[in-house]
């Protein structure tokens, strides 16, 4: 008894340091379980399809018709696929549907499913599952039906070109049937460790607060410490250990996570992408082939390359539907010019695929060999004699230093190939740089943040800048949605300053480099190389010349100002194509980053909120671009942090902030065609006596919010004129001939508009929080953990909570007030984008992502303050300090998303 009570007294004394070990015993568990895979099912099959897009579909299935889809599965378990059937407004009575999986390789029958036409309604998804596990290889999927002369039909995909190749009776579709198909994939589960954690973290704040009390109820017994025996005073000195040290420990736990997170990805995914090669087409073809029979069973290509480095050749083969998997193919590749014999392979006839390359990989790489002369053979064994396999061959009189020989014979054709022309190895190096970079911006983000203990304004400034030359070449030019516009707007505005005249519409002067360059807004391999390659380059052909270049938009120079004096001090200095993009793109980061600095400088309270809404993993990737959100939303951030300081400060409203706000207000108008207007109206928070009276504030609120009401009208009035006056005969979607909703629409049906509202919030409230953040990066395909919206979501709701000590709270009219005024402007987006954007017949309105709201965050932060939820100590540092975790680990999965082979 005498030792459980020594334990619960020293545990009493010690109640801070056990609860921090709980509790990190509690976030041990929650890091162990979300690192756990669990198996999850996912879709793949089903992107663009909608009621909407459903406008084609395939004959009708019946006795004698039959459908063939071919679907390549790479690196997850395929569990079932399904095919989006449709009656057509038939009923039936009799007969069925068939559908077999094989192996498109080796023909193995992999499911069988039959199904009855008679339980087929309307519409269905209806499938064949798997037998077995099938992660690697071409599954074939048939499609008949029996013992019926009338059958149903598949839809097929308009919207998006899916994997696979659909036939109709031998015949290829141009566009694919609309399937699902469900993998079995390991995933790492978040929200029930989540959950879990919280509740872990709950019991012991329970926990704390009744020992607290017990506690200070034993302390008046004046217990020595000399009591707590042996065992306590070996607590006591780790905790003393702790204590001394637990900044070198932090720093080391932080620069140690860098490490294992990067040393993850080169491992899982930089490793693997390093082995891949880049392969260009070198002779194409027009779809013509060559049938190997006795008489062409032996082919000899010869190729002059036009490339300094050579590491292989391919030959592009085709594959009838009832290809028999039997023989093989004997290929090598010899250097003319040397007599050295590069490559010699045996190629299975189980491992070609249909319209795919046989790639022939050199035992060692060729550099500086352009002119060289290589010649590729090919030997068919007897069993592919006249089996349906050809190869694909160029129209007749081209390639003509080329030359193909058929059995010895010179062929008018040449074969189809492409050239393999370096290996992805740069990667290894590009990572690396990025990994040091990241170890260093670790260290001083710590080093600020813990041991200097900067204001927080300036440990920003360190992070955002730093977390930007990340980003800069991770998410490259061109990979942001609509930076092609914006980038060619740009050097529009560039030419203006360096005195060089328009080319016109669609057209644009640009250096001879600048208009060689060509990024690709998906994800590629060759993007990197590109930066690699290019990253110190100096401009070589510096000739003006008349570039195509995207449509002009005509928005004015005040919204690219950042990235246009970035470009042209580049090309003034004469840099390359590769160094002028990422010196722009960081140049519009640096001007958002100064605008938030100098708003959070004046901020009274929240600084942290306002730390983590510019470092969210969206506002990133769009602020360091050439978008005009880094000066749209800079401005807004410091418009509100203006309005704050003087609603909330102590100082007097002086003319130089008026000034200050009067042109941060005309400023915001010039984007997203003026939808963030009613931001104006944050003033209004700003109390009489900060202008020494309320006349002096009544004329200097009309003037301050007629300004931009005046520049919106000014600037806006010919799109809000087509709006109110565009009938259903004339509306329509963006560009295309889609037909849309028109203010008469919902003047005449009234509920429609307030179902299309709660609709929209209701169906779309998920996808508005993912994209705020920034679950789906780019072009909204680089997908990234759902626990990163997560944790940012988590870190902001912690955020708006006060210190008890802080003086500042907002009243409830001012809350009702901050809320009226965010939801306006969220208003006048989704109704812009109501009647601009989205087809008649939808449920829910289009185009709209979360992104779009961050701007109104730091405003929208005051309505979470309150006097309930109070922190003892400021949170800020623990906030800034799990968000720099966590922007590492949007890096990983970005890292990860952006480097899947395609």
């Amino acid at each position: 008894m005498e030792r459980i009570k020594r334990w619960t007294m020293w545990l009493g004394r010690n109640r801070k340091k056990c609860l921090e070990g709980y509790l990190f015993l509690a976030l041990l568990y929650l890091a162990v379980s979300i690192a756990i895979p669990h198996d999850k099912l996912i879709a793949k099959g089903l992107e663009g399809v909608g009621k909407p897009s459903l406008a084609l579909k395939t004959q009708e299935i019946t006795d004698e018709s039959t459908l063939t889809f071919r679907y390549e599965v790479e690196g997850e378990i395929l569990e079932d696929i399904s095919f989006y059937f449709t009656a057509g407004g038939q009923t039936f009575t009799q007969g069925s549907l068939v559908l077999e999986a094989r192996d498109g390789d080796t023909g193995e029958l992999l499911g069988q499913e039959r199904h009855m036409l008679a339980d087929l309604k309307e519409e269905a998804f209806l499938g064949v599952s798997l037998g077995q596990d099938y992660q690697e290889g071409t599954i074939q999927v048939e499609i008949r039906a029996e013992d019926t002369t009338k059958g149903p039909f598949i839809w097929l995909n308009t919207e998006v070109e899916t994997p696979g190749e659909s036939f109709e009776n031998g015949q290829a579709l141009s566009r694919n049937l609309i399937y699902n198909a469900i993998y079995r994939t390991q995933v790492h589960q978040v929200k029930q460790p989540l959950i879990r954690f919280a509740m872990l973290v709950l019991l012991g704040l329970m926990l704390y607060a009744v020992w607290e009390r017990e506690t200070q109820h034993q302390e008046a017994g004046d217990v020595k410490t000399e009591e707590l025996g042996r065992l306590g005073r070996g607590m006591d000195r780790m905790a003393g250990f702790y204590n001394k040290y637990r900044l070198l420990l932090g720093l080391g736990l932080l620069l140690g996570l860098v490490a294992v997170v990067f040393y993850h990805v080169y491992d899982v995914q930089i490793r693997k992408a390093m082995n891949t090669t880049q392969r260009v087409a070198v002779m194409r073809d027009n779809q013509e082939v060559l049938p190997i029979t006795q008489e062409s069973a032996h082919l000899e290509q010869r190729y002059v390359t036009e490339e300094e480095e050579l590491v292989g050749l391919g030959v592009r083969m085709d594959l009838p539907e009832d290809f028999v998997p039997v023989g093989t193919i004997t290929a090598s590749v010899s250097h003319v010019n040397t007599g050295e014999r590069l490559c010699t392979a045996q190629v299975a006839a189980g491992d070609l695929l249909d319209g795919q390359y046989v790639g022939l990989i050199f035992d060692n790489s060729q550099k500086g060999i352009r002119g060289h002369e290589f010649v590729v053979e090919l030997e068919f064994s007897p069993e592919l004699w006249d089996s349906g396999l050809c190869v694909f061959v160029t129209p007749e009189g081209y390639y003509e230093k080329n030359t193909l020989l058929v059995n010895g014979e010179e062929s008018a054709r040449r074969l189809s190939m492409n050239a393999h022309v370096y290996f992805n190895l740069f990667l290894k190096k590009y990572f690396f740089a990025m990994f040091a970079f990241f170890e260093l911006a670790a260290l001083a983000f710590y080093w600020a943040l813990f041991i200097r203990r900067w204001p927080m304004e300036r440990v920003f400034l360190l992070t955002i800048l730093s977390l930007g030359v990340v980003y800069n070449v991770l998410l490259v030019p061109y990979m942001t949605p609509d930076e092609k516009y914006h980038i060619d707007m740009s050097y529009r505005h560039s030419n203006a300053l360096l005195g060089i005249e328009s080319a016109g519409e669609n057209k644009c002067y640009k250096r001879a480099d600048d208009a060689k360059i060509s990024f690709t807004s998906e994800p590629s391999l060759t993007n990197y190389k590109q930066v690699y390659d290019g990253l110190f380059s100096l401009v070589e052909d510096d000739r003006l010349v008349e570039a195509e270049a995207t449509s002009d938009t005509q928005a004015p120079l005040v919204v690219y100002l950042p990235a246009v004096l970035g470009m042209t001090l580049a090309r003034l200095l004469h840099l390359g194509t590769v160094p002028m993009l990422l010196l722009a793109r960081w140049c519009s980061l640096l001007f958002f980053a100064l605008l938030v600095y100098w708003g959070m400088k004046k901020l009274p309270f929240g600084k942290i909120t306002l730390f983590l809404v510019a470092i969210l993993p969206m506002n990133l990737q769009q602020c360091t671009s050439f978008s005009y959100d880094a000066v749209i939303s800079g401005v807004i951030i410091l418009y509100t942090c203006w309005c704050l300081a003087l609603a909330y400060g102590e100082e007097m409203v002086k003319p130089r902030d008026m000034l200050l706000l009067g042109a941060l207000a005309i400023v915001m108008i010039y984007g997203k065609s003026g939808v963030y207007l009613p931001i104006c109206l944050l003033a209004l928070l700003i109390p009489a006596r900060r202008f020494r009276g309320k006349r002096v504030q009544l004329f200097s609120m009309v003037g301050l919010i007629l300004l931009p009401v005046l520049s919106f009208l000014n600037r806006n009035t010919a799109t809000v004129s087509q709006i109110v006056t565009t009938t259903e005969a004339t509306s329509t979607v963006g560009s295309s001939t889609t037909a849309g909703y028109t203010i008469g629409y919902f003047l005449q049906d009234p509920l429609a508009f307030v179902s299309m509202m709660m609709s929209t919030i209701t169906d779309k409230l998920g996808f508005y929080l993912q994209s705020l953040v920034g679950q789906k990066m780019g072009w909204v395909e680089i997908e990234i953990s759902e626990a990163i919206p997560i944790l940012f979501l988590i870190l902001l709701v912690l955020s708006v909570c006060k210190t008890r000590e802080e003086p500042f709270y907002v009243k409830a009219w001012q809350k009702w007030w901050v809320a009226l005024v965010c939801g306006a402007s969220f208003g006048i987006i989704l109704v812009g984008m109501l009647l601009t954007w989205t087809p008649m017949g939808n449920v829910s309105i289009e185009g709209v992502q979360g992104r779009y709201l961050i701007p109104l965050l730091p405003a929208l932060a005051l309505v979470g303050r309150n006097r309930l939820l109070l922190y003892e100590r400021s949170p800020e540092r623990g906030l800034a300090y799990t968000a720099f975790v966590g922007q590492l680990l949007a890096v990983m999965y970005l890292i990860k998303a952006v480097l899947i082979i395609r």
